[in-house]
């Protein structure tokens, strides 16, 4: 059985007592009771926990370890994750509200995934190359001086960014973490996570696990903090960069610091998807579909959810009426029972956040197909009913904000480029989609629409490329080897082409690039 309450943080390879007396009490979104609680960090707490990240990096051999060192950690915190999967299960349906398939399919496995793949990346990544040339062709035959020759010879490495400060969204919690942090910690970097208020458990539970299998102390660092606090982390002389995941109000503010201070940041901002219906989508795999990427993973409350619909002029009323058909049977209620496909919203700020949204739809002349407000019967906890609005114009609020839950908008079109040019009509470009029976066509479509995701009759996240967004969407990429990448800063260090490179240099490096240009 994993814990619920914490008194102390993770820091420095063991729990730490706070500077502070405040604490973060963790609801049920299914019950609204209390589950759990966590400290919260005061500046001072910051301080400690960098401190510690900040000695890992420049006074260990960590970032200078091997490589077969540092993913064998991560594959054994892998390890330690799938053993406690049940548990994990447990605890993330009762403080996210997540369903219990969503759970077992992604939330309390993923992060297991992520360890392991990371882990995998690091191990087979050239860190270090040889890299000659001949650059004087390329200059018209000259052969260059001696500042800038144009026979060149390099060892060109790659290093670890160092201290990196990591804030995930409270909708993939642990699943975040770890997808920020596995990449981070491989390449050798040191880390602060800093969890979501609303469900900090899991992460908290990971804590206790790090220690078990032995990574160093100082290397991941785990607070609770609140706004105040948060910033003071983000802003923090002694962090070296930021990867962030939540709203483009708060990245565009993370931005700004990162830019006065000359660091990194990865941020996974808002999205406003649209999924294109074609005219010769097959409605029914297409209908299933589009629940599946909207309204019922996480009660919409996903970047990549796919809120706007658009549908062919000629085919609304049919696709509509199709789509209330397959509402009628999403059975929303208890995440813990099986049978259930949608269940709470995170708090209940955010459910009135949340149905306002839908009240001002409504006064701006969209109407409710299906949906609109609290499901008959569960009172208890912050449940809102999957919800379809349709009469929207692309103007309105509704179809150009993030609303974050089970709410979407049907927009009709009147011929492809329509289609495409409404989808590109967002100040956001994080994921999409398109239903057709043409790939082919599919395929074109896809290459159309500006956005960093986007897939053909599905919509999924390809762990294994790169996943980011164009636009107010953010900036660098997660996932795959780009996600590693984020990590790491090249370094050059050359000699007079004159001069032979040490041959146990050479042996070295992960290999050798001859030519200009490769």
């Amino acid at each position: 059985m994993l814990a619920r309450t914490y008194s102390s943080f993770f820091i420095d390879g063991d729990w730490r007592e706070p500077a502070s007396t405040e604490t973060f009490t963790v609801i049920s979104p299914a019950s609204g009771e209390p589950i759990g609680s966590v400290p919260s960090a005061s500046t001072a707490d910051i301080d400690v926990a960098v401190e510690a990240a900040r000695r890992a990096f420049y006074e260990t051999d960590w970032p200078r370890r091997p490589v077969e060192e540092r993913a064998a950690l991560c594959e054994a915190l892998a390890a330690k994750i799938h053993e406690h999967r049940a548990d994990f299960i447990d605890l993330v349906v009762d403080e996210l509200g997540c369903t219990r398939q969503l759970a077992e399919v992604y939330q309390a496995v993923a992060p297991t995934l992520h360890w392991n793949y990371n882990a995998e990346v690091a191990r087979n990544y050239p860190l270090s190359e040889v890299r000659t040339a001949d650059l004087g062709p390329l200059a018209g035959g000259s052969e260059g001086g001696m500042i800038m020759p144009y026979q060149t010879q390099s060892l060109v490495v790659r290093e670890p960014v160092g201290v990196v400060a990591t804030l995930v969204a409270y909708n993939f919690a642990f699943a975040g973490t770890a997808q920020k942090v596995a990449p981070a910690v491989a390449a050798g970097c040191t880390v602060v996570i800093k969890v979501p208020e609303p469900n900090p458990l899991a992460i908290f539970a990971m804590g206790e696990l790090i220690r078990e299998v032995g990574f160093p102390p100082g290397v991941i660092n785990i607070v609770a903090a609140g706004p105040a606090a948060s910033e003071h982390l983000v802003s923090h002389p002694d962090v070296d960069m930021v990867s962030f995941t939540g709203s483009t109000t708060v990245g565009s503010k993370i931005g700004r610091v990162c830019g006065e201070r000359i660091r990194p940041a990865v941020l996974e901002l808002g999205g406003k998807s649209a999924a294109i219906v074609l005219d010769d989508a097959d409605l029914e795999t297409t209908i299933p579909t589009l629940l599946g990427v909207s309204v019922i993973p996480s009660s919409g409350q996903s970047c990549v959810c796919q809120s706007r619909f658009l549908v062919p002029r000629s085919r609304h009323d049919e696709i509509v009426d199709r789509l209330v058909e397959a509402l009628r049977g999403v059975k929303v209620g208890d995440p813990h029972d099986p049978d259930t496909q949608m269940g709470p919203l995170i708090t209940e700020a955010h459910r009135r956040r949340v149905l306002g949204f839908i009240d001002r739809a409504v006064e701006q002349g969209a109407k409710v197909a299906f949906g609109g407000g609290i499901p008959e019967g569960l009172d208890r906890g912050w449940y809102v009913e999957p919800t379809l609005l349709t009469n929207v114009h692309t103007d309105m609020e509704i179809a150009r904000e993030e609303v974050f839950g089970p709410v979407v908008a049907v927009i009709p079109y009147d011929d492809e480029d329509d289609a495409v040019r409404i989808a590109n009509d967002s100040r956001y470009g994080l994921a999409g989609s398109v239903f057709t029976s043409d790939i082919e066509r599919g395929f074109e479509i896809a290459r159309r629409v500006r956005t960093g995701t986007f897939s053909v009759n599905s919509f999924s996240a390809d762990f294994n490329s790169p996943f980011g967004g164009f636009k107010d969407s953010g900036i660098g990429r997660e996932h795959g080897v780009a996600g590693f990448e984020e990590y790491l800063v090249p370094k050059t260090i050359s000699v007079d082409p004159s001069i032979r490179i040490p041959e146990s240099v050479v042996a070295k490096a992960d290999r050798v690039v001859d030519g200009a240009g490769r």
